[in-house]
């Protein structure tokens, strides 16, 4: 279905940095996520950054959502992929099941690098009931 006007906007930034891209990714990637590390070394983003990528993604979803559900959203309730192009894909699995009873999707997540940071973006609407 196709979501109603943008009800919802995150936006996050994190320094590129490997090291902590471990022990993040450790902590905030699914399991699935965790094997995927790797599909952007062509344009050279290491695994660890790439974690780093991906918890900034989930940190603009988390913050574009949050002033609809009004409820915590656990780092594995997410799953982001992002492409070399700079957007992602964002697949919500909310223990509530909030997003599903309230209609949410996530129109648009996005990312670039500026200087030592990754530049992230989400946003969210409702589905159309019509």
């Amino acid at each position: 279905k196709l979501a109603s006007a943008v009800r919802g906007i995150g936006i996050d930034l994190e320094r590129i940095d490997g090291g902590r891209g471990k022990r993040i990714g450790r902590r905030v990637l699914t399991e699935k996520e965790q094997k995927e590390l790797g599909r952007l070394e062509a344009i050279g983003i290491s695994k660890e950054q790439e974690a780093m990528l991906r918890f900034s993604l989930k940190e603009s979803v988390y913050k574009a959502m949050h002033p609809i559900i009004c409820q915590y959203v656990g780092f594995q309730e997410a799953e982001i992929t992002p492409f070399p192009d700079g957007t992602a894909q964002v697949t919500l699995n909310l223990t509530s099941r909030s997003h599903e009873h309230l209609g949410i999707v996530v129109q648009s997540a996005s990312w670039k690098t500026m200087g030592d940071f990754f530049v992230t973006s989400a946003s969210v609407g409702l589905k159309d009931r019509c």
